[in-house]
């Protein structure tokens, strides 16, 4: 209208690139090409791993409303400033807070800036459900297909959130142990599901790993190109990894460093790498710590030794490849250690550890959907729709029981 030529469109590009995810939003109803190009999968690619997209923790802390009653907790997730300065408790910028809730079970993630939320109401009926914390885009999860013999325990349960870099799909793969009383154990069975975000439905798989073993939950999703790992731990006491390769469905195993029986061992990840943390955690002043990071397959090399000079304390995730998060155990903070320096830093949140709610994460904001672009479209969930309703169907479970257990 003014006469001026419009900028170049690799220069409107390079400007939106480095733009938060929050201004994008908005910017995306300023013209039906921007609109097209914010949501199109390249410039979400490219907006991810753009240098000014910077890796940021967020961490999810998990309280009890003991003013309430012991079973209502508060959930709040909070990220903190891109640089930390040592010494100084960072800002935090509250990205959701649940008061008052009391079905929130856990959180698991992050792939490509989602994340995965559990909830399970009265010990009945898990429900499960994808969130973006940028975009606000949340996703309730079918129920999963698992048919269980009535005599069979639930002993444990894994989730793994990941992308299958062919089909563009995010997936959640789902590992249920069961233990057979009746037979004391001599029938136990491992039963495991995966979930495609494109078809929006679940199919069952046949995991080949005993039940006797025990996989552990990763301090960050472990998904690197296009697998997930679990540290697993034999009744031997020897530890292996499992891997679930979300292309093709199968599962796999490597093999780990020689780590002590008597170590503490867990999975995350490091400069985007797959990285083994072990150690002898909780030992005031003396725990020691080895990081490993994963070359290749099968070969495994030691990248950093730590003997943070703490009080007790428990160890929640690594940060900019050579800092460790801890929680401390007598004081109930959680901090950053900097091992060139020995400087310990308040990371400013007052965690309630009876219940180990706490969860440590390294976090980039992400314009990824989580819904199809040709799905239906309804009404807009919500993740606090989600966590504050109840579906009747496990209102009627719990009401029978309740019934049951008192007459």
């Amino acid at each position: 209208m003014d006469g001026r030529r419009p900028l170049p469109e690799d220069l409107v590009v390079d400007i939106l690139l480095r733009l938060p995810v929050e201004s994008l939003l908005r910017f995306k109803c300023v013209c039906k090409h921007w609109y097209a190009l914010i949501k199109s999968p390249s410039f979400i690619e490219k907006h991810f791993h753009h240098k000014n997209n910077c890796a940021r923790l967020l961490v999810c802390n998990l309280k009890v409303a003991r003013e309430v009653h012991s079973i209502v907790r508060s959930v709040v997730f909070s990220l903190l400033l891109e640089e930390i300065v040592p010494g100084v408790t960072p800002e935090q910028k509250t990205l959701l807070q649940l008061p008052r809730i009391t079905d929130f079970t856990c959180v698991a993630g992050p792939v490509n800036g989602l994340f995965l939320v559990q909830k399970k109401f009265y010990g009945y009926n898990v429900c499960l459900g994808l969130w973006n914390p940028a975009t606000r885009e949340f996703r309730s999860l079918p129920p999963a297909p698992f048919v269980i013999e009535a005599f069979f325990s639930d002993h444990d349960h894994q989730f793994g959130l990941g992308f299958d870099l062919l089909t563009l799909d995010y997936k959640v793969v789902w590992i249920r142990v069961f233990w057979d009383e009746q037979g004391e154990g001599a029938n136990n069975r491992v039963y495991a599901c995966v979930y495609s975000s494109c078809n929006n439905s679940w199919k069952h798989l046949t995991p080949e790993f005993p039940p006797s073993s025990t996989l552990s939950a990763p301090l960050d999703a472990t998904c690197l190109n296009g697998v997930y790992y679990w540290l697993c731990r034999g009744l031997d006491d020897i530890y292996t990894i499992r891997s679930f390769d979300m292309g093709s469905e199968q599962f796999g195993e490597m093999q780990v460093p020689d780590i002590p029986s008597e170590h503490w061992g867990t999975l995350t990840l490091r400069g985007g790498s797959l990285a083994l943390l072990t150690g002898d955690p909780g030992k005031p002043m003396t725990s020691i710590y080895d990081v490993w990071v994963l070359k290749q397959e099968g070969i495994w090399s030691k990248v950093l030794t730590v003997q943070p000079h703490i009080d007790a304390h428990w160890p929640r995730n690594i940060w900019d490849n050579d800092k460790m998060v801890f929680e401390i155990t007598e004081t109930s903070q959680l901090v950053l250690y900097d091992p060139t320096t020995r400087q310990v830093t308040d990371l400013g949140f007052q965690l309630d550890l009876n219940i180990a709610g706490c969860w440590v994460f390294n976090y980039k904001e992400s314009l990824a959907p989580i819904k199809r672009g040709n799905e239906t479209q309804g009404e807009v969930e919500q993740i606090e729709h989600f966590f504050y309703t109840i579906p009747m169907d496990e209102y009627m479970i719990w009401n029978t029981k309740y019934f049951n257990d008192n007459n």
